[in-house]
């Protein structure tokens, strides 16, 4: 394997790694979303159900979306790394 493949699956292992974390994160978010909001909602009379759910940003759709957008940037972001190493001689000296 020639040390710009190395490099190179180096380089889109850790990116896949990254946005795979960011979309850990936006799990983490919508959860916690829910969580606080099915909150509210306990401790508010039903009358103002209506409003907690008309605040509610968070659903699926929004959750599905940035996901999207998190893979999307992931996406580009390999590309770009891809697309540069045309741009340089990649050599390698092991430490023995």
């Amino acid at each position: 394997m020639k040390a710009e493949d190395i490099f190179r699956d180096h380089c889109e292992q850790n990116t896949k790694a990254l946005f795979k974390g960011f979309l850990i994160i936006l799990e983490d978010l919508q959860k916690e979303h829910q969580i606080n909001f099915g909150k509210l909602k306990r401790n508010l009379p039903e009358e103002f159900h209506p409003v907690v759910d008309q605040a509610d940003y968070f659903g699926e759709e929004k959750a599905q979306y940035l996901r999207k957008k998190t893979l999307d940037i992931g996406n580009e972001t390999l590309r770009l790394i891809g697309g540069n190493f045309e741009n340089f001689t990649i050599d390698f000296h092991f430490k023995k």
